[in-house]
């Protein structure tokens, strides 16, 4: 990866990359935020290039006191290979070179991923309160400045090495008829509906931040597979396979049912089928994962271990409230157990 400061026309690269890292919301324009910064004498924008194409940005700057960087990227599809810790060094290097003695960072609590990249450069989190107020009016509202509330969330990341010893998963007798089939190409609304039908209740919001282009990528993958279970005709589930980092890995990226279909005994049969489906390909993965929190259903990690996972990790983390955030309706009823 070349990496460079900021020219004439890359705006139309970076904004889209930052929109697929979910780092824009409406009460901040990337556009402006750009502009912004390349008029102001104490900052830049860094830009990472492989093969001529943006796959990664951070943004330095330097206020004669302390030095901050905000919007480091990375291409989703080219994260963990490296590239966020480069593009964060060539920041650091920049505020040295202005004589910069600290740098500090603003990160969104529910980030995890790069809350861990930075703990893992030797950023540490300090006892700080962070206060805010607008000095021109922000294009939306932000509930930033509402204050919701944080929840305490203990993150279990699970895996499994080899198929299950277990005859294939037999679906449960239903007095009307059952189907389970794969959603070839999913429309964004389909899609939306069924995701946020089945996670609303249980705090399901990532989905929900992402735009709908970025979203159709996603959802639209060859190696991202979506499987409904109807009953009667009428949707009562999915699970949702990814194959992206094939063949080292394959995740169950999303499982659940719709609020009125639990307790029917449909969740174990629709598991352990999304299982056996992800094992049952050739090159096999090399392993399956899955996650879980104390979010969700309270019997889904007994159900993950049950169906053949092993605990590998657990996290603690302090989520802002999808409710309060706006991510999630306030007229969901919401099932969460740590809510």
């Amino acid at each position: 990866m070349e990496i460079r400061e900021i020219a004439d026309g890359d705006e139309a690269h970076i904004v889209p990359l930052w929109k697929a890292c979910g780092l824009t919301r409406p009460w901040n324009d990337p556009e402006s935020d750009i502009r912004l910064v390349r008029e102001a004498p104490g900052g830049t924008i860094l830009v990472g290039e492989l093969q001529g194409t943006v796959i990664a940005t951070a943004m330095p700057g330097f206020d004669g006191h302390r030095g901050w960087i905000y919007y480091v990227a990375v291409r989703p599809d080219l994260q963990g290979k490296g590239y966020g810790r480069r593009i964060v060094a060539a920041a650091e290097e920049w505020l040295k070179a202005t004589g910069c003695p600290k740098v500090e960072l603003i990160v969104r609590e529910d980030n995890y991923r790069i809350i861990d990249l930075y703990k893992a450069l030797d950023y540490r989190q300090e006892p700080r309160a962070l206060l805010a107020k607008w000095l021109k009016e922000p294009p939306a509202q932000s509930p930033d400045m509402a204050g919701p509330r944080l929840l305490d969330v203990t993150i279990t990341y699970l895996e499994m090495r080899e198929p299950p010893a277990r005859p294939a998963a037999k679906p449960p007798r239903t007095p009307v008829p059952m189907a389970l089939q794969r959603v070839q190409s999913p429309t964004v609304s389909y899609y939306r509906y069924i995701q946020h039908t089945v996670g609303d209740p249980w705090l399901w919001w990532e989905r929900r931040s992402f735009t709908d282009d970025d979203l159709r990528k996603v959802i639209q993958d060859e190696a991202v597979e979506l499987y409904v279970l109807s009953v009667g005709g009428v949707p009562a589930g999915f699970v949702e396979l990814d194959f992206r980092d094939m063949p080292d890995q394959a995740e169950v990226a999303y499982f659940g049912l719709m609020p009125e279909f639990i307790g029917r005994g449909l969740g174990p049969y629709l598991l352990n089928w999304g299982i056996d489906c992800a094992w049952n390909r050739s090159p096999a993965p090399k392993r399956l994962t899955v996650n879980t929190c104390t979010l969700d259903h309270p019997s889904a990690l007994g159900a993950y271990q049950k169906a053949g996972f092993q605990v590998v990790d657990r996290v603690e983390k302090q989520v802002s409230d999808p409710v309060g955030a706006g991510f999630i309706s306030k007229s969901v009823k919401i099932l969460s157990p740590g809510y």
